[in-house]
């Protein structure tokens, strides 16, 4: 793995464990579970005005949208058996 490689390994999990901290608040605070409530819980970790934290911020988005679609995919899966 390439120096880079690893940087990027190392964005995408940070981005995915702080958008599951993110999912999990919203969660705990009754919000429903939609990508742009959970957003809203994403400044409790990273201050998205700084245009250091924009292309973390990207990431972690993305991984909100994955999560919750996985989340829909298994609960269609779970209805239709």
């Amino acid at each position: 793995m390439t120096e880079e490689e690893g940087l990027r390994l190392f964005e995408r999990i940070g981005a995915t464990a702080i958008a599951n901290q993110a999912i999990l608040k919203c969660k705990i605070a009754g919000f429903p579970l939609t990508v742009d409530n959970v957003i809203l819980f994403v400044g409790d970790f990273v201050d998205p005005t700084r245009g250091a934290c924009a292309n973390l911020v990207e990431m972690i988005g993305l991984a909100i949208e994955e999560v919750i679609d996985c989340r829909d995919l298994i609960e269609r899966s779970a209805s239709i058996e």
